[in-house]
């Protein structure tokens, strides 16, 4: 499915509450919010993807 516009504002993702919880953690041991830690996983790995 193809969109007009680009849709990079808003990723809705579903986890269980533990793997939230997890994420979460590992977010603040990084010293990131949970919004930034899986935006900056997800462009590594897509750089690792590309390279």
């Amino acid at each position: 499915m193809r969109f007009a516009e680009a849709m990079d504002d808003l990723i809705q993702v579903r986890v269980a509450r533990d793997e939230k919880r997890h994420l979460i953690e590992i977010a603040r041991k990084r010293g990131l919010t949970l919004s930034e830690f899986l935006r900056e996983t997800a462009t590594d790995a897509a750089r690792r993807v590309a390279a």
